[in-house]
């Protein structure tokens, strides 16, 4: 870092880097954008706009040599996740991966045990993490209000048509489960508080190998977690959270920046609803992970949610194309 600011290259002009992660780091704390890799074209001159005084690389390698650079944020393709985020770490720069870090497991430890060797900090780009919602559902949760969790059903789903969205395919790792399904498994995590055991679940896929809708069960020690996702339906979105002596449902529990939010929690027969304004968690996600590097810890969403949501993809993933055997996570 420099005069205690993250020094952030991106590798490539990815819609959600040009959309999301630039334009938050003018507003984040600590954070500012001094490389990007681009090249060219309509991309090229929107990067220039965005950040006119940033150094444009046409290659990832020669941003990752850049001694202008600290930290990496990778918007590439799920296929490439693992893989430039071990050329970053090598490089001894910190690294924020987009979701999903990885669809295997195995990719998610290697990714996991090089930064803690290198001592790096590695952070997933879950952005809903960070918004005012999400840390008022955390809390809800956490003070015991609904009672013990035994059941929560996450539901994210919308429609993809363009063919070359890199979101939906196969041979680049998308899928319903790795585009929208990651929240969803996340959000069931973040409800239940601990690890599922065991996974079921049953996609249907195309003929390049991509999930273009998936459904699963996990299990729980103390309950059950409904899966549901798609990249071939209308848009619909929804968080349930039922305990022993109540419930919580969300209306958008996942991209409450585009629209806010809307939480209706039944204590009993106690019914209480809060809205959520848009807010900012684009620019929270790269605060955090500034605040992270500066103080040598583990940001939020950092190794074991990455360990954590990755086990359970791959083993969804196992599962709904084994014709839904039941796999371990």
């Amino acid at each position: 870092m420099q005069n205690g600011v993250l020094r952030l290259g991106i590798l490539g002009a990815a819609r959600i880097a040009l959309g999301g992660i630039i334009p938050a780091a003018e507003r984040a704390e600590g954070v500012e954008v001094t490389a990007v890799v681009t090249r060219g074209g309509e991309k090229g001159v929107a990067v220039r706009e965005l950040v006119p005084d940033a150094e444009v690389f046409d290659d990832y390698a020669s941003l990752l040599r850049s001694t202008e650079v600290d930290a990496v944020y990778v918007p590439l393709p799920n296929s490439m996740h693992v893989e430039w985020t071990l050329r970053a770490l090598e490089a001894r720069k910190h690294v924020l991966c987009e979701k999903p870090f990885s669809l295997d497991a195995d990719g998610a430890r290697r990714a996991v045990e090089a930064a803690r060797e290198g001592d790096l900090a590695l952070m997933e780009g879950f952005m809903y993490r960070f918004h005012p919602q999400t840390a008022r559902l955390a809390e809800i949760l956490r003070s015991g209000g609904i009672g013990e969790i035994r059941q929560a059903v996450a539901e994210f789903g919308h429609r993809l048509d363009d063919p070359e969205d890199v979101r939906g395919v196969g041979r680049l790792g998308g899928g319903a489960l790795g585009d929208v399904g990651c929240y969803c498994v996340s959000g069931l995590r973040l409800a239940f508080g601990s690890e599922p055991v065991r996974a079921t679940a049953f996609g249907r896929f195309d003929e390049w190998g991509a999930d273009r809708d998936l459904g699963g069960v996990l299990e729980f020690e103390g309950g059950v977690g409904i899966i549901s996702c798609s990249i071939s339906s209308s848009r619909r979105e929804r968080l349930e959270i039922v305990g022993t002596d109540g419930r919580i449902t969300l209306s958008t529990p996942f991209r409450a920046d585009k629209v806010g939010g809307e939480m209706e929690a039944c204590y009993g027969t106690d019914l209480d609803n809060e809205s959520f304004e848009t807010g900012d968690p684009y620019g929270e996600e790269l605060s955090e992970f500034a605040r992270a590097v500066s103080e040598g810890r583990d940001p939020a969403v950092g190794p074991d949610e990455i360990l954590g949501n990755a086990r359970v993809i791959d083993a969804l993933l196992r599962s709904a194309r084994s014709g839904g055997t039941s796999q371990e996570v």
